[in-house]
């Protein structure tokens, strides 16, 4: 009996588990069209396997190809780190959006600040909205990526939300998001709701994350190096003559 028992009890926690990320579909990626896009590479991971890189352009991919449309608005959230109040800078970040259906189509999307819920210190961001949602994209997650990506010890993150008033975004489309740059370690997730009730959110694994992009190593520029050898082979010239003299 008692194994029994053990048995349905990590049978219903993985049942659990499975509900709890059923509706964990909405992708951050670097942008529609990039090569960091969600829908087209599954994003650029900069921490591990997990969190994507994103800069100035956000998309919001609906991984779930069969997904209905969801209602309006979607909702764009951003956990910016280290900020205990609410700034005008990140508040007025959001410049534009467009809706990209499966056939590449574009539609303007209007947005719209919606509110500073307040800093984080702990539990996860949907949870923090008492929202129903994925709940891996807590404030340890976000924390350790922070920290080891951009060497951002975090003490709070800042949460600040953004509605888009889409009409039709569905299985595989993206929204499209134009925004002012924000700052190193600000993480972006997403959620929504559709005409049944039922949450979309985004997972830990697939939010995005604004990180410095790579910068090239550096590399001798072609001529300083022409000017050395040719010097070299001047005193090489003028050491051989001096000692043929």
């Amino acid at each position: 009996m008692i194994k029994i028992a053990s048995a349905l009890t990590l049978l219903l926690l993985s049942l659990a588990s499975t509900l709890t990320n059923a509706g964990a579909t909405l992708h951050i990626g670097s942008g529609y069209g990039t090569a960091c896009a969600t829908g087209a590479t599954g994003g650029c991971p900069i921490y591990g396997t997990e969190v994507n890189n994103i800069n100035a352009v956000i998309d919001i991919y609906q991984n779930a190809a069969n997904a209905p449309a969801l209602n309006s608005p979607v909702y764009l959230i951003l956990g910016v780190a280290n900020t205990p109040s609410a700034s005008s800078v990140i508040e007025h970040s959001v410049l534009n959006a467009s809706l990209i259906n499966t056939s590449g189509q574009s539609t303007a999307v209007s947005t719209a600040f919606d509110n500073y819920a307040g800093a984080m210190t702990s539990s996860d961001v949907y949870s923090f909205l008492n929202l129903s949602g994925d709940k891996s994209n807590s404030f340890t997650n976000w924390s350790a990526a922070a920290l080891a990506v951009d060497g951002i010890q975090a003490n709070n993150f800042g949460i600040y939300l953004f509605s888009l008033y889409s009409n039709g975004f569905a299985g595989n489309d993206y929204l499209n998001i134009h925004t002012n740059l924000l700052p190193e370690g600000t993480f972006a997730v997403a959620y929504g709701t559709d005409s049944s009730g039922k949450s979309y959110s985004t997972a830990f694994t697939n939010a995005g994350m604004r990180d410095t992009p790579p910068r090239p190593s550096a590399v001798p520029e072609p001529m300083p190096l022409v000017l050395i050898c040719l010097g070299l082979f001047g005193i090489a010239f003028i050491t051989k003559r001096k000692i043929s003299a």
